[in-house]
């Protein structure tokens, strides 16, 4: 750029050599930023590849818990860490192993519930019920008649099915024990109840009943509110679906307006609002095996007897809108399937499988010891591993 000076003013005159250095300058930008750009592309795809592609080779022993295992232990991630319990008592392990809280109870035959920061702990058929929060402050309270099954809000409200001398009770007690809502339910009215899942906010609960008239079978899912539209109804049902020649075992909430009710032979998604409505159906066209269930997505083991033994299960994952995420075909006997954040884990007496939602086995380990149970944990890579004789937390690299 050439300047000339007159009667005191700076003038700017551009000459062609200065406009091709400019316009070079410009492309020049042009193709750094383009590079960029590549560059952000190239390392997503390749982050995506490493996910999905990637293989741990190993496992270590982080931490060896000692504890006196019984055959009623049981562990879920929660949190950050670990819940352990059984019929003598619960605990709370961080990600590294150590016990945060200790608290005792005696619970035969113990299930357990979470959600939120609420844990609660049940006798199946019995009638002892321990609720803790996340810092392991512990009521424990009885109830009339064997529970059949129960399920915990985040506010600390519990819902439990109860098989009383005439028909089965539904009912609610809040954080402090008080008992909410009593619901008489019977064989011939609604059917048996075969299980239950409570929203949240503790407002809806959901509830298959199979239902026996002769030789014909049916199921039923129910919808009952706790709010006014509850109350408008007379008996707190505010809508519901018969289902013909279908077995179903499990429903759950996948968040508080979304469930799904699977069967043997069919997963139906509905949609939870003032009432309950049908979005989808997904037919199966495969004997269901397992079935796992969290807010987002829903995990399935299929069992094949036309294929070969190399092919004998496929394990399937769908998202909470239907979509199917992923297919694995595998042969190795299994006797669990767990929900991880972004993968299943699939373990029998002596093997471990840990597949993601992409297909592809991450992991897979023979074990010599027997595995008395498994779970993931609150962090990525590390499971919760119990042998006949100790517990172990372990990670995978």
């Amino acid at each position: 750029m050439e300047q000339k000076t007159k009667s005191g003013f700076s003038l700017y005159v551009n000459s062609n050599e200065n406009i091709q250095n400019a316009l070079f300058l410009r492309e020049k930008k042009k193709k750094y930023r383009m590079g960029l750009i590549i560059a952000f592309v190239v390392v997503c795809i390749c982050t995506i590849f490493a996910y999905r592609y990637r293989i741990y080779h190993r496992m270590k022993v982080v931490k060896t818990i000692t504890k006196e295992l019984t055959e009623s232990f049981q562990s879920f991630a929660y949190k950050k860490g670990t819940i352990c319990y059984s019929e003598d008592g619960i605990s709370f392990l961080d990600g590294k192993g150590n016990e945060k809280w200790n608290k005792t109870y005696s619970i035969k035959n113990p299930q357990a519930s979470y959600c939120g920061d609420y844990i609660v702990v049940a006798s199946k058929n019995g009638n002892e019920i321990a609720l803790l929060d996340s810092d392991g402050q512990m009521k424990k309270f009885s109830v009339s008649y064997p529970i059949v099954d129960l399920e915990v809000a985040k506010q600390g409200v519990i819902a439990l099915i109860l098989h009383g001398d005439n028909g089965n009770y539904i009912e609610l007690y809040d954080a402090a024990q008080k008992k909410l809502v009593s619901i008489k339910v019977t064989s011939d009215q609604n059917g048996y109840p075969m299980d239950i899942d409570l929203s949240s906010d503790g407002q809806n609960l959901l509830v298959s009943y199979l239902v026996v008239d002769g030789i014909n079978v049916k199921s039923r899912v129910a919808l009952y509110n706790f709010g006014q539209e509850g109350e408008d109804s007379g008996d707190q049902m505010i809508g519901g679906f018969d289902f013909k020649d279908t077995v179903i075992p499990k429903v759950s909430f996948m968040g508080d307006s979304k469930a799904v009710a699977i069967g043997d032979d069919q997963m139906i998604f509905f949609k939870v609002g003032k009432t309950i409505s049908k979005k989808q159906t997904i037919a199966f066209d495969k004997d269901v095996s397992s079935a796992a269930v969290n807010d987002d997505y829903a995990a399935f083991v299929f069992e094949n007897q036309k294929k070969t033994d190399q092919e004998k299960y496929e394990a399937v994952v769908y998202n909470k809108t239907g979509r199917k995420l992923m297919s694995h075909k595998f042969s190795s006997e299994y006797n669990k399937l767990l929900l991880g954040e972004k993968e299943i884990l699939l373990a029998g007496n002596y093997h471990c499988s840990i597949v993601n939602f992409s297909g592809h086995e991450m992991f897979k380990k023979d074990f010599k010891k027997r595995i008395v149970n498994i779970s993931p944990t609150g962090k990525r890579q590390k499971y919760l591993i119990t042998y006949e004789n100790s517990t172990n937390l372990s990670e995978i690299y």
